[in-house]
């Protein structure tokens, strides 16, 4: 039921005239007051508070079923279903930072009402990142309590299950997590009983499954800036995930990270090195040879000992491999041959726009030392295709720094020359 004066009809406590500015005509504001009766029926209103205010919404269940009303705080908590996930997952960039606060209370209050269905809906719309050690505890008797395959299914939906990360939020806060907090917390949970020990395993697997994912699509990039940055920056975290299992003693999941890093072309040292030089910062004691450490030191050593042994480049050799990208059209093949060509530095080739297009966009993606110039005379314009001497350039630079990463291995791992 509505009843409403127009705004015409309000008379204003306040108002404002600001005459002609010259930038702009004269304006006139007004303030008037109204006012709004909400009414709701009784048992909605537990819902209409927590959608505001969910953190209200969980300290009251907790202190519902603290206080003996179980049955109660479990009726209460399933009219949050409808919205609860969005009522957590939609809000304001500025209040996400107390997300991390109502975390605890939320564990707290799916402990307490003591049904997994129910706790399994209030904790859902989380993230894994919200998971540090701080929590270790509540989150070991929950997982006690409510058994191993609903502990795996809320932790599968925390890394954000099937959905690509920027469907839930993971984006950079997933390496700084895994790299930060991930030993410690799965230290922590396997200690806790059984329980515990079965969450921190699938913790470990959840994580490697992530970095894994992440490690293959930096290998597969054609663009070798992107591709060294990516595996660079996995470094970290790869270590991190060896750290913790190596904490809870899955030797099963070492075996299965160091396997598929032998298994990758040539490229993996990036990240490779990245990781032994996370792992050097840790204590020297026993953890380190757990982790696999050694074995990742001696393979990217051998790795970097074949590329050193190559034949450097003669100094008339313009050859300069393709990646394959994907793509084996005539255009393709054609610059294919020009690039393998050791004696040929330039190439000129009458090209329409979207060929001309298309070779462009090859030769960035594989970030060549190759010029690419359109001489705009004549019907089609010429592509003028170039070498340059950053070809030399690059392998010496390359050259210097696989040496210097062997002396590293040698000095800090024992894996040198």
């Amino acid at each position: 039921m509505c009843a409403s004066t127009s705004t015409g009809d309000l008379t204003p406590y306040s108002s404002d005239y600001e005459g002609y500015m010259g930038n702009w005509g004269n304006t006139l504001d007004r303030w008037c007051h109204r006012a709004a009766v909400v009414v709701w029926p009784r048992d909605q209103a537990f819902a209409n508070r927590a959608e505001t205010s969910p953190a209200w919404a969980v300290d009251e269940l907790t202190a519902m079923a603290s206080a003996g009303d179980v049955s109660g705080a479990q009726a209460a908590a399933a009219t949050l279903a409808p919205f609860w996930d969005g009522a957590l997952r939609t809000r304001a960039p500025e209040e996400r930072g107390r997300i991390s606060g109502l975390f605890g209370k939320a564990l707290l209050a799916a402990n307490a009402v003591a049904d997994a269905e129910t706790a399994a809906m209030l904790l859902r719309p989380f993230r894994i990142e919200n998971l540090t050690d701080a929590y270790v505890d509540s989150f070991g008797k929950i997982a006690g309590g409510y058994g191993q395959q609903w502990t795996a299914e809320l932790l599968r939906t925390w890394f954000g299950g099937d959905q690509p990360a920027w469907a839930y939020g993971g984006g950079q806060e997933r390496p700084r997590w895994v790299a930060d907090w991930l030993p410690g917390l799965c230290e922590g949970l396997h200690a806790t009983g059984s329980a515990g020990r079965v969450a921190a395993q699938r913790l470990v697997d959840l994580a490697w499954e992530w970095i894994g994912k992440d490690i293959g699509t930096g290998l597969a990039s054609s663009s070798p800036g992107y591709r060294d940055k990516k595996l660079g920056d996995l470094g970290k975290p790869l270590a991190s995930v060896l750290t913790a299992a190596a904490a809870i003693g899955a030797a099963s999941t070492r075996d299965t990270v160091s396997g598929y890093i032998r298994k990758q072309e040539g490229a993996v040292t990036a990240l490779e090195m990245s990781a032994l030089r996370a792992a050097a910062e840790l204590p020297r004691d026993g953890a380190r040879g757990e982790a696999g450490f050694g074995d990742l030191a001696a393979d990217c050593a051998a790795r970097l000992r074949t590329r050193l042994a190559r034949p450097q480049r003669a100094s008339g050799d313009w050859s300069i491999e393709l990646p394959a990208g994907g793509c084996t059209c005539d255009l393709c093949d054609t610059l294919r041959v020009f690039l393998e060509d050791k004696s040929r530095r330039t190439f000129e080739w009458p090209l329409a726009q979207q060929g001309r297009q298309h070779v462009h966009s090859r030769i960035d993606a594989a970030e060549l030392p190759v010029t690419h110039v359109t001489r705009r005379q004549g019907r089609p314009y010429t592509l003028v295709l170039k070498k340059t001497d950053a070809l030399f350039a690059r392998e010496q630079e390359a050259r210097s720094r696989d040496e210097t990463d062997l002396e590293w291995l040698a000095a800090e791992w024992n894996r040198g020359a």
